[in-house]
């Protein structure tokens, strides 16, 4: 029983749980006791036999052929990125965490401090952050300094308190972690285990989720301002797989946009004027 084995089946099961019969057309009988489908359903609609079905999801068979993953993916109405991780868990070829080298660290580095209006970083697979500007780390209070973990801050009374979409904004983060990440890996054990505290992560990161929106529109109270808007954008890093660039950006003409330059001018940064202290920020 390999351990890419067990990581299919652990797979085929939480996706399995989030199936319901009537999605399905099935009845649900009086005091059905199983979460989602049951075993024999998901095989029945994948049309394989529900006693190979056990096997796959027990981590005690072979790597399944192409057309059952397939068949299996339908059956459990899995999108484009949730297929390909099926199918990367069915064949070992996982991600594995590596670091940059220095010319690209080096560059990545001088970009940040270019952008000194907006608030950037760039993290790895397991959403640590290698990589931030100034300004990205005041106005995340840290959470958004090299050496954070954009995840674990995500996780926070404060982030769960001013960020008015926090619940599909953490959904995404946690999809994203699960699906970039090696799952084998001792930083992201490391990372769940410290997590494993909050019900919340525990029930997000028990659904195998590995996909969502990329990039948001949210809003942020931020104490004796108000509330904020920021467009949260991610870009691949080619010459770093598996890395992200995350730009901040405020809308034009906007209260954030204020904001973000008396911050920038509070960490000096160039082409800013020092905030008068008894002004406030207004939109």
């Amino acid at each position: 029983m390999s351990v890419e084995s067990v990581a299919l089946g652990d797979f085929l099961r939480a996706r399995r749980a989030v199936r319901q019969p009537e999605d399905e057309g099935l009845v649900r009988e009086p005091g059905r006791r199983v979460p989602g489908l049951r075993r024999d359903e998901v095989a029945r609609l994948a049309g394989i036999s529900p006693e190979y079905y056990l096997r796959l999801e027990q981590g005690r068979s072979s790597r399944p052929s192409d057309q059952v993953l397939n068949a299996l993916a339908r059956a459990l109405h899995l999108d484009a990125d949730s297929r390909q991780y099926l199918f990367r868990l069915a064949s070992g070829d996982l991600p594995s965490a590596g670091s940059p080298d220095a010319e690209s660290s080096a560059r990545i580095e001088r970009i940040l401090a270019q952008w000194t209006h907006t608030p950037a970083y760039v993290s790895d697979s397991n959403r640590d952050i290698v990589a931030a500007n100034p300004l990205a780390t005041v106005f995340g209070h840290g959470g958004l300094a090299a050496g954070s973990n954009v995840a674990i801050d995500l996780f926070n009374d404060r982030m769960k308190s001013t960020l008015v979409e926090w619940e599909p904004m953490t959904r995404s983060t946690v999809a994203g972690l699960r699906r970039d990440a090696d799952p084998f890996s001792p930083r992201l054990k490391q990372i769940v285990d410290q997590l494993s505290a909050d019900p919340d992560f525990v029930a997000m990161w028990a659904r195998y989720d590995v996909s969502g929106p990329e990039d948001a529109h949210i809003h942020m109270v931020v104490e004796g301002i108000g509330t904020i808007e920021i467009e949260v954008q991610n870009f691949a890093v080619r010459s770093m797989p598996g890395y992200l660039l995350t730009v901040l950006s405020a809308p034009p003409q906007s209260l954030t946009a204020v904001v973000f330059q008396h911050l920038a001018a509070s960490i000096g940064a160039p082409g800013t004027t020092p905030p008068d202290p008894t002004a406030r920020p207004s939109g």
